[in-house]
């Protein structure tokens, strides 16, 4: 079976025993996602990157700690975020700048609908980046993980290692507090 087609669980099995081939799948399956998450959390692209980097070197260091117990995208996840908060704490971050965040991408242009819409999500997209850089950072991070990063309650749960209960409240919290902003 090529490796693409492996589930995670099979990938970091062979990672564990030294498969470079293995661990490079694992790389590629998940890194779009994590630098997703770590772009709310840093406000430069080249610390996105480096935290990436760093955040995937980590976790082939510690790669026989991982039993399996939480999706691999969870643990790989918390490893992200605590290296972009290290990150952020070494080099003295205050708050996330928008206006690095803004043009990263192009908003699409929908022939039927013509440049005007394409300029109005551009312009609610810019909204929504400042008013998420305004919520507590709690909130923040369970929204971008259950609405930007598309994953599961239970998954945001896991990954920020709280109940469920905590997770859906903050996520609540979070968008309301988003709405009220907006």
């Amino acid at each position: 079976m090529a490796p693409a087609e492996q589930p995670d669980a099979e990938l970091v099995r062979r990672a564990q025993a030294g498969d470079v081939d293995a661990y490079a799948e694992i790389v590629r399956r998940h890194e779009r996602q994590l630098r997703v998450v770590l772009l709310r959390i840093l406000d430069d692209a080249r610390d996105v990157e480096e935290a990436v980097q760093d955040a995937f070197v980590q976790a082939w260091r510690n790669l026989d700690r991982y039993r399996g117990e939480a999706a691999l995208f969870t643990w790989l996840y918390r490893i992200g975020v605590n290296t972009a908060l290290a990150r952020r704490r070494r080099k003295g971050f205050a708050t996330v700048d928008i206006a690095a965040l803004e043009g990263r991408e192009a908003p699409e242009v929908n022939p039927w609908r013509g440049p005007e819409a394409a300029a109005e999500a551009a312009d609610l997209r810019s909204l929504v980046l400042v008013a998420l850089a305004e919520l507590p950072f709690e909130y923040r991070e369970a929204v971008v993980l259950r609405d930007l990063a598309g994953l599961s309650n239970e998954e945001v749960a896991a990954a920020l290692g709280v109940s469920l209960a905590a997770a859906k409240s903050r996520i609540h919290r979070g968008r309301l507090q988003l709405r009220d902003l907006l």
